[in-house]
């Protein structure tokens, strides 16, 4: 019980008496860094690019693979300050990006804008883009064979 009387005389002590009533004066503090705590990024090797023997390597050891989608400049530097291995550029970015209903309106061409501008912001992911819907099809008769 005396560890539980020091404790009420620590609280006790820490209030104060103002006009308005009774307020705590208690500061709480860790020691442990805030990424330890939290599980935050590993520190990256911003030259060293993931590959797909990268990849393989991590499967190997059982080692978490992390997959972001990006459609610009500025989250392809999140993806690529927060250490994430693949980045994928989507054909959801018609609908993410240029507000469309599916992701059928968006060309190849735009494809490539937003790919160039992840790549811009993300050099150490793996980059991974979407071909839009119908694009590798060279003729109808390939779609119903």
């Amino acid at each position: 019980m005396v560890f539980f009387r020091s404790i009420s005389r620590g609280i006790s002590s820490s209030l104060s008496k103002t006009r308005y009533g009774y307020y705590r004066k208690l500061r709480f503090l860790s020691n442990i860094p805030e990424n330890t705590v939290y599980g935050g990024p590993k520190p990256q090797n911003p030259n060293q690019r993931v590959t797909l023997m990268t990849l393989r390597q991590k499967y190997k050891k059982g080692e978490a693979i992390t997959m972001l989608t990006g459609y610009d400049y500025p989250s392809g530097v999140h993806i690529d300050m927060a250490g994430i291995d693949i980045c994928l550029v989507g054909d959801s970015a018609s609908m993410v990006v240029h507000g469309h209903d599916t992701t059928l309106p968006i060309t190849i061409d735009e494809m490539l804008v937003h790919c160039r501008a992840v790549a811009r912001g993300a050099k150490r992911p793996l980059l991974v883009g979407d071909l839009p819907f119908g694009t590798y099809e060279s003729s109808t008769k390939q779609v119903t064979v």
